[in-house]
């Protein structure tokens, strides 16, 4: 069974909502709509009389669908629309048998569900996204100055600050956010093209049918059919794997920020042992990191759904009923963790400050370097410093590595050690271009 439907896992898995989305009854639900849009054009253009297209609406609704038997038949036949049509007549007699599906294929029904429940899912995506864009814009602002060490392929480096880190999330989700926004007049468009999308069956007001059917359903009209091409489901699915990339990244830092040899930060939610009754295990963390390497499987399927030949291939369609849901299933489930990690966020500022400790202050090695380059020259201070971190006893603090050569302790001055020591007094521009990028968020989003 798999874990988004199974009961004890499936919520880790996807949120009620964008399940409900995705749902049977939501797809069955966009199948009939379609063919009641499509008849309610047809009537309007005068393809089909208006009572077959008020007969379609009255009988193409879902109480007149029964999903056992659809599921029975789909598995019998392979698609689900001849039989979905089937019941529909069934329920509407021989006016709605007449007139029903008129010029389409079941290409068009399925794809254009599709794009509805994706339109769907983006609302979802993008609301909870600019939520959590905002949640970490607050959380940058606050720690625009709490400086922490920043480490460089997992060494200490120099000091940064946790806003700069938080504001790092905040603009890459950012460019997410926009890369959807942008996704959406490329996906948001419908099908409709009869069998191989010339609209062959369609007569004569085919293409005046699909535009107002397409006006109907609140999606862009498609500048040709577009049964082979799936560059625009491909693209939402990539888009939504670069934001589990980030994801990732975040899971990564967490649990490393958290682990008892740092402990500066910690998630609010931690997660219990069975064993060990210390540990309070990053759940939330863990959780985003596994997501995330199930959205890098899903990103592959993207490119298997583009591997389509002429007009039609069934098996890279067949992929896309699994790879898209799944993907926006996964991303729902990611954004909620990471909105609760961020609103629940420990952040523990002496902690971050004693880490610099660790190193014994040689973080603040660039620091120095920077204060005597004025009076020594770049390459000079560069040497000097590296000299006398050479000649010194292994284990020598650096404070006192400076205290212990003469020419660098005249060229710092004794009264200003301990302030270039003080991991504050070199946080660069960070808290500048924290508020900054923090303002430009929150103008994005009002």
């Amino acid at each position: 069974m798999s874990v988004f439907d199974s009961q004890i896992y499936r919520a880790h898995f996807a949120t009620p909502e964008m399940r409900a989305v995705f749902s049977d009854a939501r797809l069955v639900d966009y199948w009939l709509r379609f063919e009641v849009e499509l008849a309610a054009a047809q009537a309007e253009l005068g393809v089909i009389p208006k009572e077959a297209a008020d007969a379609i609406a009255k009988a193409a609704v879902s109480a007149n669908i029964d999903l056992v038997k659809l599921g029975q038949d789909t598995h019998r036949v392979g698609r689900p629309i001849a039989p979905l049509l089937s019941q529909v007549k069934a329920a509407g007699g021989k006016f709605v048998a007449d007139h029903l599906h008129l010029g389409s294929t079941t290409q068009d029904p399925m794809d254009t569900a599709t794009v509805l429940q994706i339109r769907d899912g983006l609302d979802i995506v993008q609301r909870d996204l600019r939520m959590l864009i905002l949640k970490l814009a607050d959380l940058a602002e606050v720690h625009k100055a709490t400086p922490m060490i920043a480490r460089t392929n997992g060494q200490d480096a120099i000091p940064t600050t946790l806003g700069m880190m938080l504001a790092s999330y905040m603009t890459e989700l950012h460019r997410h956010s926009d890369r959807l926004q942008s996704a959406r007049k490329r996906v948001l468009v419908g099908q409709f093209g009869s069998a191989v999308g010339t609209l062959s069956s369609a007569g004569p007001q085919g293409l005046k049918t699909r535009a107002l059917l397409m006006k109907r359903l609140g999606l862009a009209e498609p500048d040709l059919s577009w049964n082979a091409s799936r560059d625009n489901y491909a693209e939402v699915v990539l888009t939504l794997a670069l934001l589990h990339g980030t994801f990732g990244r975040v899971a990564t830092d967490i649990n490393l920020w958290s682990r008892t040899a740092d402990n500066g930060i910690n998630e609010g939610e931690g997660g219990a042992s069975s064993t060990m009754p210390q540990k309070r295990n990053p759940r939330a963390a863990e959780f985003l990191g596994g997501l995330a390497e199930l959205a890098r499987m899903r990103a592959g399927g993207a490119m298997a759904m583009m591997g389509q030949s002429e007009t039609r291939q069934g098996g890279p369609w067949i992929s896309e009923w699994s790879t898209i849901p799944e993907m926006f299933l996964l991303t729902s489930a990611s954004l909620d963790k990471a909105i609760r990690l961020f609103s629940k966020l420990i952040v523990r500022s002496d902690v971050l400050l004693e880490r610099f400790n660790d190193s014994q202050q040689y973080a603040m090695a660039e620091a120095v370097q920077t204060w005597i380059t004025p009076k020594a020259g770049r390459g000079p201070a560069n040497d000097l410093i590296k000299a006398a971190i050479k000649k010194a006893q292994a284990g020598t603090p650096f404070k006192q590595v400076i205290l212990g050569d003469a020419k660098l302790r005249g060229l710092v001055g004794t009264e200003n050690i301990d302030k270039l020591l003080a991991p504050g007094s070199y946080l660069g521009l960070a808290p500048e271009m924290v508020a900054q990028a923090v303002g430009k968020a929150r103008a994005a989003f009002p």
